[in-house]
């Protein structure tokens, strides 16, 4: 699996956005408090998706991101608090071995980079996409999703649907622009009156 929607967001493998307009691979999540009393906040990528399905009954299925991790240490992580700007340093990675995480726990992020490189060649951007949501994680059934044997779960041919109905074809662009609204033809009408008279 390489999309998937969660928490309001459509997601993808780094791999399927890759040399795309638009890119749903970056999430992070928040960790623990450090020694100044700061959460520490993690930034990634997502790799793979995968769903592990629980046999038994009722049946049911949960949704990991194996993502790689940017350093969440204040070498690799900046905060600009007075700004509200954060960037995450792409070229250092987080060194434990801690790659999955719950679908439903992340939220979604945008990397930018900067247009113009420099010494900021190697730091992109974190823009958060700003949903509210509010989950309660307290308890695995809240996790763990029930799964029908007839129900028939296929999002990838959902999400690729959804994609091609939101496209613009460049054509169609191309004929909105030739196109003259009905106040310019009146407008133009009246010019050539005027020119005749």
């Amino acid at each position: 699996m390489n999309k998937y929607c969660v928490n309001d967001f459509k997601v993808q493998t780094e791999k399927v956005s890759r040399n795309k307009k638009t890119n749903n691979s970056g999430v992070y999540i928040q960790g623990d408090v450090d020694g100044t009393g700061q959460t520490i906040e993690y930034y990634g990528v997502i790799q793979e998706i995968i769903e592990l399905r629980y046999s038994g009954c009722p049946k049911k299925k949960i949704v990991l991101f194996w993502c790689e991790w940017f350093d969440p240490s204040h070498r690799s992580t900046k905060v600009d608090h007075q700004h509200n700007i954060i960037e995450v340093k792409h070229t250092r990675k987080y060194k434990s071995y801690d790659p999955f995480i719950i679908a439903q726990n992340v939220k979604q992020v945008y990397y930018a980079p900067y247009p113009l490189h420099g010494d900021k060649a190697d730091w992109w951007i974190v823009i958060k996409i700003d949903i509210e949501l509010e989950i309660t994680l307290q308890h695995p059934q809240h996790i763990l999703e029930e799964v029908s044997d007839d129900e028939i779960l296929n999002v990838e041919e959902e999400i690729s649907e959804n994609e091609e109905n939101e496209s613009f074809d460049d054509e169609e662009w191309d004929n909105n622009e030739n196109e003259t609204s009905e106040e310019e033809e009146w407008e133009n009408d009246g010019i050539e009156t005027s020119e005749e008279e």
